[in-house]
């Protein structure tokens, strides 16, 4: 019987293998393969009509010289013996010659395009529960950077990243991870976003230029997708754009302006405030901020896992999160239950180290 755990796997070589049958089918290799199997067969045919009785040749073994002399190969152990049978290889090594550089140069053709798509950002990705991001420029590199230090540093699960860019010049600009596979079109096409593999991404995020453009493009995800759910964070350049953006199907909506513009007054008046809030926001510097589940310290008060923590590992609990609400700073009286998550601040390395210590001993 069947596991469990081999059917997505089949079904996920099952997507694949028709997904290369659809390109094949597409271009010229269908009827170049046709044209050589019916020279192949024709030629066997003829072969073992004229030399199957006079050197007891079967039809298995016309095929086999034929092959071989259709493809040039041309071993000896198989020769044709009549005037008849030399006038058939003739003909099938000239026709051989024809079809098969044909046949060679028909998938030296499409493999080229590959190629060439791959390098223009025109191909497909079959990957499943991946990262997909779409803007341009710096935003669209710190995304993706952070997502790459993340999973490197182990506080998040390892992933593909597929980045959409509105353009091939844009896409020779980006100065990203290697591995993180490059597309280039419009996310507002339908086959854009299908090249994607939106519909069986984990994550999309969305870093455009204007808000009308990002809520645009959740509307087409939420089409692409085809009623699955994908985990979408947009970016609002302006804070009367989040209610908008988040009833076009954002998840999560993040003011970047505003952040911005508090973190450039902080430095005006507290340049050590700025420095840090500049420090946590991103993994790249050492520490961050993560979030872990409070299940291990279910029935204790926040003071206790507070020092349990600092004196373990050096990582300092700040927030306690309850569903969607967030507590900051937490009473110190502040039982924690199963549900309960934690924001904690810390060395990166030390939080995958924390992180990994919890998943084994649940």
């Amino acid at each position: 019987m069947m596991g469990p755990c081999l059917i997505p796997i089949l079904v996920h070589l099952v997507r694949k293998v028709t997904r290369l049958f659809r390109s094949i089918k597409a271009s010229r290799i269908p009827y170049v393969a046709v044209g050589f199997l019916a020279v192949v067969l024709f030629n066997s045919f003829m072969f073992w009509l004229v030399e199957g009785h006079v050197q007891g040749l079967s039809l298995m073994d016309a095929v086999y010289w034929a092959f071989i002399t259709t493809a040039t190969i041309g071993y000896g152990d198989v020769v044709p013996h009549s005037w008849a049978g030399r006038i058939v290889a003739v003909e099938t090594a000239v026709t051989g010659i024809i079809v098969f550089t044909a046949f060679v140069s028909v998938l030296a053709e499409y493999y080229a395009s590959l190629s060439y798509r791959r390098l223009m950002g025109l191909h497909s990705v079959g990957f499943k529960e991946h990262y997909v991001v779409i803007g341009r420029g710096g935003s669209l590199e710190a995304v993706v950077s952070e997502l790459d230090v993340n999973m490197k540093s182990g506080n998040i699960p390892r992933r593909r990243i597929v980045v959409i860019v509105p353009s091939s010049e844009e896409k020779e600009e980006l100065s990203i991870p290697e591995g993180v596979e490059v597309l280039v079109g419009d996310p507002l096409i339908h086959e854009v976003l299908e090249r994607a593999n939106v519909e069986e991404a984990g994550t999309l995020i969305i870093a455009a230029d204007d808000d009308s453009t990002t809520a645009l493009t959740i509307l087409a995800v939420k089409r692409a997708a085809k009623g699955k759910e994908v985990k979408i964070i947009a970016e609002a350049k302006r804070k009367e754009s989040i209610p908008l953006i988040r009833e076009a199907g954002a998840d999560h909506v993040v003011s970047t302006s505003c952040f911005s513009g508090r973190l450039l007054a902080s430095a005006a008046f507290e340049a050590p405030v700025a420095m840090l809030l500049d420090d946590i926001s991103t993994a790249v510097k050492g520490k961050d901020l993560a979030v872990i589940s409070a299940k291990r310290f279910k029935g204790m008060k926040y003071v206790d896992v507070f020092h349990e923590l600092m004196d373990k590992h050096n990582i300092m609990p700040i927030a306690v999160v309850k569903g969607r609400l967030m507590i900051y700073p937490p009473r110190l009286d502040e039982e924690l239950v199963e549900d309960d998550g934690l924001v904690v601040l810390g060395e990166v390395e030390k939080l995958r180290r924390l992180r990994k210590e919890a998943a084994s001993s649940t």
